[in-house]
């Protein structure tokens, strides 16, 4: 069997995090989780913004944000560079927030590098992140 090999975006690990009955299914049969350096600081802000509203306690955080360590420990975290964003700036087919671009620009970046590699995947619940991923060749699963 190939080796999966997925770019998973907040959208994915969130559900995981919070316990969320519409977890990504195919999680646990991802080889190696890749995503941006933008993943733990968008998971950070979320629960933080979560524990301000008062839809978590103090003992939920703890526990949300110490699942989330442990699980992002185990990611390829690729690094917010300059070529990330010249990549995000260029025209995309389809409408994309600035975040998700910049998480598409790391995908097709982590894809260019090195030849020889499997291909990987997209692993998002983001509706618009996907129809960008497959606009750009890419195999998208929970969306």
């Amino acid at each position: 069997m190939a080796t999966l090999i997925a770019y998973v975006d907040s959208s994915v690990l969130l559900r995981i995090v919070l316990g969320q009955t519409a977890a990504l299914r195919d999680f646990d049969s991802i080889d190696v989780a890749v995503s941006s350096a933008l993943l733990q600081l968008e998971v950070t802000r979320t629960l933080d913004r979560l524990w301000l509203r008062r839809e978590i306690t103090d003992d939920e955080l703890a526990l949300k944000t110490a699942r989330a360590g442990e699980t992002l420990n185990r990611f390829v975290t690729l690094e917010l560079d300059q070529l990330v964003i010249d990549i995000a700036a260029q025209g995309l087919p389809t409408p994309l927030a600035t975040l998700d671009a910049l998480h598409l620009a790391s995908a097709m970046y982590r894809q260019s590098q090195p030849a020889g590699q499997p291909e990987i995947v997209i692993a998002t619940h983001d509706h618009a992140f996907a129809s960008a991923a497959r606009a750009m060749h890419f195999d998208v699963i929970g969306a």
